[in-house]
């Protein structure tokens, strides 16, 4: 090995160390479902319970007692710029695992005519700005609204008699296919993925073919999933796909030198060790999934012998790693649910804004990966993607190992 190699290599094994210790977490997310009867508005928040240690440092307070007291605190109602009171204390209801949910209740001053209601969420967001808070607010049966809550967007108002003339199909494709959108754009762990896959591709064919296998993959499990047919286990999703990150990414330098079947050694090892640890311990990603993530390893990995191998398989593996990736869209749809009247057009435009999300991604992502060459020098621009590729592989490292014992 020359020596610039070596100081390349170095400096890539470097960064892959160091950003195993960065602060790179899951997106913190909450959701909400709003029901208006009468006078009264009932409302249930949703939120991880890993979500909830961030007000238990500041009140020092039981988890589901810290939400219920900073949900009180940070959401506000107005009828027609008249403040909804809450009504009773609120409760804790009960929630899947993982998951906190709390339910509030407002009482609203009778008004006649139009009514337009001002919903205002400040939950999370001064302790995590990049927090994003998905909204149901259902007015009768049949008609219902999503919003997006952001820092920037706190507040949404709602008009009724707006809502009612509106209509109802191009209302409900137009605002999942927005959820969508946002969704994708707020998943770090889907972007990084997107560009572990492109890094190691040049042509747009190649391109075209991977995006195709991604799509397909994510469609069929987001379908399955929302429609209830198959329930994931989302924590192992979640872990997963940093796994599939990783993976990826590693495979991009190792197919350059001929050395994806050393890596997927690596691999393997990793994964027995969390293996025996589960059967003997019980703690971290399940036993079953570990067995199956080195069983796919190897088979998949020792095949990527070079560059070539690995780009004519790589529409195959963007169609399997979809699968898993399209659970983890699907997290979002299941937590605020679909409008049974719209059940289709719900899933079609929110399918259709990841599909709109993701290929700005690529095409920006492919654009920068083709334009490098042009202002570096061939072998420079190479090791500035291998480093790419050596980062990503350790943010995937970070994300399955945090994820899968419940730390991230």
């Amino acid at each position: 090995m020359t020596r610039s190699k070596a100081t390349a290599t170095s400096f890539i094994l470097y960064l892959m160390l160091l950003s195993l210790d960065s602060s790179a977490h899951n997106r913190s997310q909450s959701f909400s479902a709003w029901t208006f009867d009468g006078q009264q508005v009932d409302m249930v928040f949703t939120v991880k319970a890993r979500e909830a240690t961030r007000l238990m440092a500041v009140a020092q307070l039981p988890a589901e007692t810290a939400l219920l007291r900073h949900l009180q605190s940070n959401i506000y109602i107005q009828a027609n710029s008249l403040p909804c009171p809450l009504y009773g204390k609120g409760k804790i209801l009960p929630a899947t695992s993982g998951y906190l949910r709390a339910n509030l209740k407002f009482i609203c001053e009778p008004i006649l005519g139009n009514v337009k209601h001002d919903i205002r969420l400040d939950s999370f967001f001064d302790s995590v700005p990049s927090h994003i808070h998905y909204a149901r607010i259902a007015i009768n049966p049949h008609t219902s609204i999503e919003y997006l809550y952001t820092d920037a967007q706190r507040s949404h108002q709602l008009n009724q008699r707006q809502l009612l003339s509106t209509n109802s199909l191009s209302r409900t494709v137009g605002q999942y296919t927005s959820l969508g959108v946002a969704h994708i754009f707020g998943g770090i762990d889907h972007i990084a993925f997107l560009l572990a896959l492109l890094l190691l591709l040049r042509g747009l064919r190649d391109i075209v073919w991977m995006v195709t296998g991604f799509t397909l993959g994510h469609s069929i499990t987001l379908s399955l999933s929302v429609l209830g047919v198959v329930t994931p286990n989302i924590a192992a999703v979640e872990a997963i796909i940093g796994f599939t990150i990783a993976l990826v990414a590693a495979e991009n330098i190792g197919a350059k030198v001929s050395a994806n079947h050393q890596i997927a050694m690596v691999f393997v090892a990793g994964l027995f060790a969390m293996l025996l640890t589960a059967m003997i311990w019980d703690i971290g990603l399940a036993a079953l999934s570990c067995a199956g993530l080195i069983i796919f390893t190897l088979a998949y990995l020792p095949h990527s012998k070079d560059r070539q191998n690995a780009i004519a398989m790589r529409p195959v593996l963007s169609l399997i790693f979809g699968l898993i990736h399209g659970f983890g869209f699907a997290q979002v749809l299941t937590e605020i649910g679909l409008p049974s009247n719209q059940l289709w057009p719900a899933l079609f435009g929110f399918n259709l804004g990841v599909e709109l999300g993701q290929l700005i991604i690529v095409a920006l992502a492919w654009l920068a990966v083709n334009w490098l060459p042009k202002f570096i020098r061939a072998k420079k621009s190479a090791v500035v993607l291998d480093i790419a590729s050596a980062l990503l592989c350790s943010l995937g490292l970070y994300w399955f190992i945090a994820r899968s014992y419940g730390v991230a």
